[in-house]
C-alpha cells in the first residue's frame, strides 16, 4: 500500500497526487492520503482518506507520531511526500531512518529558497522532479529522477451538455476569490464579443458582466481548452500542466504564496516557451 503527505488547504496537491496514482497505474484501493485539504470529496471513493486538520500538523511531534505509528500498523510499502520534503512545518526533518521496511518518495516542484533557509530536507530514497527549474542542491537523494506527470482524462461534465457559444475565454482558478476577480478584469480587458466562462472553486462575490458565466466546483475537460479564444489562469503547477498545449493564447498572471514560486515557473515557462 501507498501512504502519501498531502499538505495544502486547496485541490492543487490532491490534484497532483491523482495524476501521480494514475501516472503510475497504481490501483485506487492500495492509497490512503495524509491531508488537511477541504476538497476530499473529489478524491475518488476506493482511495482512503485521512483528514487531519492544520493543528494536527503544526504539532511536529504529533504529526511524525501518527504517521510511524500507522505505518507500523498498517502494509504500507511506500510513503510519498508532495512537495515540502521536511514537511510544512517541519515534521520530517528528523529523517526516515526508522522506516526499515518502507520506501521514501518525494515529488519535487519549485519552491522559495526560504523554505531551505528553515527546513532541511531528510534524505529520500527517490526524489521525482515533476518541472522544470527546481534548485537540486536542496535535495537529499542518490536517486533524483526527472518525472512527467500525466493528467488523469475526466468524463464530459455538463460544460458540454449544455454547449458552450463560440468565440469565449476561459479563466480557470479555484481560489481564492480576489485572484478569480483580477483574471476576470484582464480578461474584460481583450473582450470584444466574447463569452466568458469562468471555473472555480470559490463562491463568486463580484459582479459579472453580461455574458459571463460560472462553473462552480467543476473539473475542466480538454476539450473546452481546444475551443478557447484566449485562457486567463494563474502561474501553480497544476493549472500550468494542464494548460501547456495552449501556451499561445494563455495569459498568466503569478501569484504570491508563502512557499510556490508563481513569478520564477512563469519565467521558466517564457525562457522555454512552454
Amino acid at each position: 500500500m501507498f501512504l502519501f503527505y498531502a499538505y495544502g488547504a486547496g485541490l492543487g496537491h490532491l490534484n497532483r497526487i491523482h495524476n501521480f496514482i494514475y501516472t503510475k497505474k497504481i490501483p485506487l484501493e492500495e492509497c490512503v492520503i495524509l491531508t488537511n485539504s477541504s476538497f476530499v470529496n473529489y478524491i475518488p471513493k476506493p482511495v482512503t482518506i485521512i483528514y487531519k486538520n492544520n493543528a494536527f500538523f503544526k504539532n511536529k511531534n504529533t504529526c511524525s507520531l501518527f504517521i510511524e505509528e500507522y505505518l507500523k500498523t498498517h502494509p504500507i510499502s511506500t510513503f510519498i511526500v508532495d512537495v515540502f520534503p521536511a514537511g510544512f512545518y517541519g515534521e520530517f526533518e528528523k529523517g526516515f531512518n526508522h522506516l526499515k521496511n518502507t520506501s521514501t518518495i518525494l515529488l519535487a516542484r519549485i519552491l522559495k529558497n526560504i523554505y531551505f533557509e528553515t527546513y532541511t530536507s531528510p534524505k529520500y530514497d527517490k526524489v521525482y522532479t515533476i518541472e522544470d527549474g527546481i534548485t537540486l542542491q536542496h535535495y537529499s537523494s542518490k536517486n533524483i529522477i526527472p518525472f512527467n506527470l500525466e493528467i488523469k482524462p475526466i468524463s464530459n461534465n455538463s460544460t458540454n451538455s449544455i454547449g458552450l457559444k463560440k468565440p469565449f475565454f476561459l479563466i480557470i482558478h479555484s481560489a481564492p476569490i480576489e485572484e478569480v476577480y483580477l483574471l476576470y478584469k484582464q480578461a474584460l480587458l481583450y473582450r470584444t464579443n466574447e463569452q466568458i466562462y469562468i471555473y472555480t472553486f470559490s463562491p463568486i462575490t463580484f459582479n459579472l458582466e453580461k455574458d459571463t458565466l460560472v462553473f462552480f466546483k467543476e473539473k475542466i475537460h480538454f476539450t473546452i481548452l481546444e475551443k478557447a479564444s484566449k485562457i486567463f489562469t494563474g502561474c501553480g503547477f497544476n493549472c500550468t500542466l494542464e494548460t501547456k498545449k495552449h501556451r499561445k493564447k494563455q495569459h498568466i498572471i503569478p501569484f504570491k504564496r508563502k512557499y510556490d514560486d508563481q513569478f520564477k515557473r512563469k519565467y521558466i515557462l517564457g525562457s522555454k516557451n512552454l
